[in-house]
């Protein structure tokens, strides 16, 4: 083998950039990155809390992927490049197997590994758990997740308006989905 193919023998989520696996609790220390502030977290993940040293930030993350490890309903994913190395991750969470719906985040260093890893990921939840419809909420003025959202295909659904409460003042939230037909589509 040469080293531009990929080898499935270890990984079936895999692509040119990335490969998914499991996140695992010691993950904690990718997810505290000084660049992911509460002003971060607020516009990325809808998230207002106050701020942890990293002992605490473990804690919380190990309780977090443990809690989640067996779970039908939400699933913890970790990106890493072909070499190993931690680019990124994610997890289809609010899984409703009966109504094929369910809801995604995912984070990565760059947009080319944040795309490329929520592909596999959509691809997994359409194709493999055959669910259908796929939902997510940006916060209003948000310039990380939109682009990122639309780029695979999402489409503004409606808007929840003044939905969130930051600093003194109500955000509205972006209702966006994907079909498993649309992705489907723009994969081929």
């Amino acid at each position: 083998m040469n080293a531009n193919e990929i080898d499935y023998s270890k990984y079936y989520w895999q692509n040119e950039l990335v490969r998914v696996r499991r996140a695992k609790p010691e993950d904690w220390k990718y997810h505290n990155h000084p660049n992911y502030d509460s002003e971060w977290r607020f516009f990325t993940m809808g998230e207002q809390e106050l701020p942890y040293d990293d002992e605490q930030w473990n804690e919380k993350w190990e309780k977090y992927i443990n809690a989640n490890w067996n779970s039908d309903e939400w699933i913890c994913l970790a990106f890493e490049t072909h070499t190993g190395e931690w680019v990124g991750g994610g997890n289809l969470h609010g899984i409703d197997k009966r109504n094929g719906t369910f809801g995604m985040f995912f984070e990565a260093k760059e947009d080319c590994y944040a795309i490329a890893g929520a592909k596999l990921m959509l691809n997994y939840a359409f194709n493999e758990l055959r669910l259908n419809n796929c939902h997510t909420g940006i916060i209003e003025n948000d310039t990380i997740f939109k682009p990122r959202f639309e780029k695979l295909g999402f489409k503004l659904e409606g808007v929840r308006r003044q939905q969130i409460f930051h600093k003194g003042k109500y955000w509205d939230e972006c209702l966006y989905g994907l079909l498993a037909e649309e992705f489907n589509t723009m994969k081929q």
